[in-house]
């Protein structure tokens, strides 16, 4: 059977011109828009009409349903590639996700730590200097006592202040 897809013209096409032609070609009825066929051979062609358009259903559906199957194959092997990027990439998201938890966990418990290690310095710091300046105020408070004891500040501030320079020390 040739293929009429090439030339452009189906079987249909043809046995249909060739109808054509014979109406075309029929002597004409007197007085009337009519023609005069022969039965035979205008039943025959349609026949011939009806067998050709089943071929050209046929083939149309042979060629056409094979380049359908080939583009639907075609768009279903990107339609997997696409899900397995898309599954792919939501796996790395998640998996990205999951660490990003664990790094922050870490993170948070690190900090935690160095601000507890941080506040003991701080209080270990802060109750030296405490006890240095106990120390040291206990020191001025008998630095004061010995002055007040020693120039007789304490009985008379509104009088002679004494000696302006101490004459001796005693530690």
């Amino acid at each position: 059977m040739a293929d009429h897809s090439q030339t452009g013209q189906s079987q249909t096409g043809e046995r249909l011109q060739e109808l054509r032609r014979q109406v075309v070609a029929a002597r004409s009825v007197p007085m009337s828009a009519s023609c005069m066929i022969n039965r035979e051979e205008l039943l025959a062609s349609i026949d011939q009409l009806s067998g050709g358009l089943q071929a050209d259903l046929d083939d149309y559906a042979r060629h056409h349903t094979s380049g359908d199957q080939a583009r639907a194959g075609d768009i279903i092997a990107q339609a997997r590639q696409e899900a397995g990027r898309i599954v792919s990439q939501t796996e790395i998201v998640a998996g990205a996700k999951v660490e990003a938890a664990q790094i922050q966990a870490r993170a948070r418990a690190e900090s935690e730590e160095l601000l507890v290690e941080a506040d003991r310095y701080v209080e270990t710091r802060l109750a030296a200097f405490e006890a240095e300046l106990q120390v040291t105020m206990s020191r001025v408070a008998q630095m004061r006592e010995r002055l007040l004891n020693r120039s007789q500040l304490g009985d008379d501030l509104s009088g002679d202040p004494g000696p302006a320079w101490p004459t001796g020390w005693d530690s």
